[in-house]
């Protein structure tokens, strides 16, 4: 100590030495200092709970669902978490006699020797001192402990293993995968495929840790409790007992509701997980519209969600830590001490014993005494491990509820809606009568307003995308949309058309047909850039000059307005002067019954892939495609799922806002709305031909 003293400064070697002089009034100052530190934590802790409503109102604008709040309500450490906990249980131990159950008895004996081995260790601390723990026992002690972590990761694996079979077999019996999916209303289970994975391997981790951090120190307490009985009579054990009571009693008032924190914390990673699928499903849509920049914000803002929760989370569990440390440690031996003198204070002592026995007493006394002290702090801290799992059953146990409801009654007949598909397309048509005069008004003043916007943002750019290569053919930017001596090639190496030849110029509606393969949605990839052109001279406009509707349109997570504007943000509308009139204007083009906006608010936050119907999407699509009234149009059977009347206003007012269409179908009656075809034989081939509009009357 002396040569260590020489390398201190002179202020470091006082300093300790009045801390070594004074060491019971030093730590009496520090255990003040941590009491009122984590009473300041906790504080604080309150006032954060602001920020838990926010995360949580976050959560639910990422992924809604109108039932959710019941489901939370439910993550609890109550009777329900109970009931669902076992009927889980019975899946991953069907019976006595399995794998799972020989594990799980391996994994008890090794609990029982590791109990067995601390009690021999405080055994031979109070009879050797100087040797209290030898170099065997060590060794066997480190070689029990690698056992328990083998034993318990391979009994998790195994409940996964069981549960996940279970699922599989019961989730993807006949269609229940898609009734759970699609069918299920206000239940239907959202990120079933997170719950699949992710949940369930965290329930069966923190299953097998719970019977291992459950059984462990049930056993200390039993082994333990009878030592120090023994030894110091019932009132040491029950004085410690009644100190961990009064502990359970405070941390209960003051512990946040993990379990519900770890339904969201799932919740929130099932979002950001299907956003990352939707952007794959739909890859050739979004990239079509170039929404690459508001797809990136919305898988930021939903990553950022799971940042802020998980870092909130985080939070709590250090305070936790910090006071399950504070109670189980720093007070409890304050109670240890008491305990240690219970002999002498309730006269259970032996006055007469040498102080060699009393220094053996001492050292086995306190072994047992921290042996005990750290099982019962075991099982209060088992708490936090109980209603963490709380959560991650709750996850698995409604998607198991969820298919087995649909299984019983999701081939029941849908409601009939009191409007027939006749009645709306009557009250359609008497709509467009009404309200022709004022739409042609509308329409004449928004072609001037998006017409001056674009030529403002014409001159800041030159396009939304540059894919020019030395290889292949020449690409020129131009008002009309021409095919010179052009080769489409798929990225497999098939031949799709040979030296396609045609001219577009604006105003001049174009018929795609051909069999399937043939080449049809091909060459839009070509003109969208999404395929290198192979050969020969293209010439398009710029790529916000031209929109794509497929099918089936892509709807983006967000609101009804985000559905509308896409790719746009309510901030570049804002900007151009758009406003939520000027929506529901364009809307009411296409939905004259406003089945729509009499639904739902501009604001409000839907799954919209499930909420519209297959006409409410084609309508909505409609209407973003004259928000953005692009120089070309590429319609893809998009009007499949409308009246004959909408289909028609569709067409008068592409026409009307100077919009030229291409439009794959196979439809004769659309042939009215257009001026050529071009069609694809499937060999190679093709034909361009002008479509005689006589022959239609």
């Amino acid at each position: 100590m002396g040569g260590q003293s020489k390398l201190l400064p002179p202020t470091w070697v006082t300093f300790l030495k009045t801390i070594t002089a004074n060491k019971l009034k030093f730590n009496g100052v520090l255990g003040v200092v941590i009491s009122g530190s984590i009473v300041v934590a906790f504080v604080n802790y309150r006032r954060k709970k602001q920020e838990a409503a926010l995360i949580h109102a976050i959560g639910r604008r990422a992924q809604p669902a109108e039932n959710k709040d019941n489901k939370r309500a439910r993550v609890a450490v109550n009777t329900v978490f109970f009931r669902r906990l076992l009927n889980i249980l019975k899946i991953c131990i069907p019976k006595f006699y399995c794998k799972e159950t020989f594990y799980a008895t391996i994994l008890t004996v090794l609990l029982v020797s590791r109990t067995i081995l601390s009690v021999m260790i405080a055994e031979n601390t109070g009879l050797i001192a100087e040797a209290m723990v030898s170099r065997d026992w060590q060794a066997f002690a480190e070689g029990v402990l690698h056992g328990l972590k083998y034993t318990t990761s391979v009994l998790s694996l195994l409940f996964r293993r069981r549960l996940t079979m279970h699922v599989n077999n019961e989730y993807l019996r006949g269609v229940n995968f898609y009734k759970a999916c699609n069918l299920g209303g206000d239940s239907r289970i959202d990120s079933a495929d997170q719950r699949v994975t992710a949940d369930i391997e965290k329930f069966s981790t923190a299953i097998s840790e719970l019977y291992t951090s459950l059984s462990k120190p049930t056993l200390d307490v039993i082994l333990f409790t009878k030592k120090l009985s023994s030894i110091t009579g019932w009132q040491g054990p029950m004085l410690m007992y009644a100190y961990f009571f009064v502990s359970g009693v405070i941390k209960k008032f003051v512990m946040p509701p993990l379990g519900r924190l770890t339904a969201i914390e799932s919740e929130l990673e099932g979002s950001y997980r299907t956003a990352h699928q939707r952007l794959i499903s739909n890859s050739e849509e979004i990239a079509f519209y170039d929404g690459s920049s508001k797809e990136k914000t919305i898988l930021n803002q939903l990553f950022i969600n799971i940042f802020r929760h998980s870092s909130y989370v985080y939070y709590l569990k250090c305070l936790i830590g910090v006071f399950d440390g504070l109670l189980m440690k720093y007070w409890a031996s304050i109670v240890g001490y008491a305990v240690m003198a219970s002999p002498m204070l309730f006269g259970t002592g032996s006055s007469s014993r040498s102080p060699t026995e009393l220094t053996n007493d001492y050292i086995r006394n306190s072994s047992y005494l921290m042996g005990l002290a750290t099982a019962v702090g075991q099982l209060v801290l088992v708490g936090n491990k109980i209603t963490s799992l709380a959560g991650n059953t709750s996850r698995v146990s409604e998607l198991l509820e969820m298919v087995k409801y649909l299984d019983k009654v999701g081939n029941e007949p849908f409601e009939v809606k009191e409007e027939s598909h006749a009645v709306m397309a009557e009250q359609e048509k008497e709509q467009f009568e009404k309200a022709s005069e004022n739409e042609r008004e509308f329409l004449i003043q928004w072609k001037a307003r998006i017409d001056q916007l674009r030529e403002r943002l014409s001159a800041q750019d030159g396009g939304r995308r540059n894919t020019a290569s030395d290889k292949g053919g020449k690409v020129i930017l131009g008002n009309k949309i021409e095919f010179d001596h052009v080769d489409i090639v798929s990225p497999e190496g098939k031949l799709l058309v040979k030296d396609l030849c045609f001219e577009v110029p604006p105003g001049r509606n174009v018929m795609v047909t051909g069999p399937n393969g043939s080449g049809k949605s091909s060459l839009f990839r070509v003109v969208g850039e999404l395929w290198p052109l192979h050969n020969g001279r293209m010439i398009k406009p710029r790529n916000n000059d031209f929109l794509f509707v497929p099918q089936k349109p892509y709807q983006v997570l967000g609101t009804l307005r985000d559905q509308i504007i896409y790719p746009d943000t309510p901030t570049q509308m804002a900007q151009a002067g758009i406003t939520d009139a000027d929506l529901q204007s364009l809307l009411d083009l296409v939905d004259p019954s406003h089945t729509i906006s009499n639904q739902w608010q501009m604001d409000e936050v839907k799954d919209w892939i499930q909420t519209f119907s297959g006409g409410q999407k084609q309508r909505v699509a409609m209407a973003r495609l004259f928000y953005h009234k692009p120089q070309f149009a590429i319609l893809d059977e998009c009007t499949s799922a409308v009246s004959e009347e909408v289909e028609g206003k569709i067409y008068e007012t592409c026409k009307q806002l100077g919009i030229t269409l291409f439009t794959v179908s196979h439809r004769r009656v659309l042939q009215r709305y257009h001026d050529y075809q071009l069609r694809f034989d499937g060999s190679g081939g093709y034909e361009w031909t002008k479509i005689n509009h006589e022959e239609d009357k």
